[in-house]
């Protein structure tokens, strides 16, 4: 029961850590994007990646990964990769000034 449990745990926070990013970006992309509709597919994809990453700890990922050790090794891989990829692109980015043109024309 201790083994199902910890087996548990660490794949929650498998899933759940790239979430993370994911808010950073959809977040960014709100920031960016002046006109909610721009910012709608942004929404609207990271809401099935969220759906598909719940649908996966619910149908048994862990099993796969418990049986099929090369399995364990590509998820690790493909897992810190997009982290890195998302690390290094987040370091990258310039960071941009947010143009607040209702409040400079409240102002004189």
């Amino acid at each position: 029961m201790t083994q199902a449990f910890l087996h548990g745990l660490l794949l929650a926070f498998g899933l759940i850590l790239p979430l993370g990013v994911q808010n950073v970006f959809v977040f960014n992309q709100g920031v960016n994007n002046r006109q909610w509709a721009s910012a709608l597919p942004v929404v609207i994809m990271a809401g099935l990646c969220d759906t598909f990453l719940i649908l996966l700890a619910v149908l048994g990922v862990s099993l796969l990964v418990l049986t099929i050790a090369w399995f364990k090794i590509l998820l690790t891989v493909v897992g810190v990769g997009f982290l890195l990829f998302m690390a290094i692109t987040t370091w990258k980015s310039p960071i941009g000034k947010v143009n607040n043109q209702a409040g400079s024309e409240g102002s004189l």
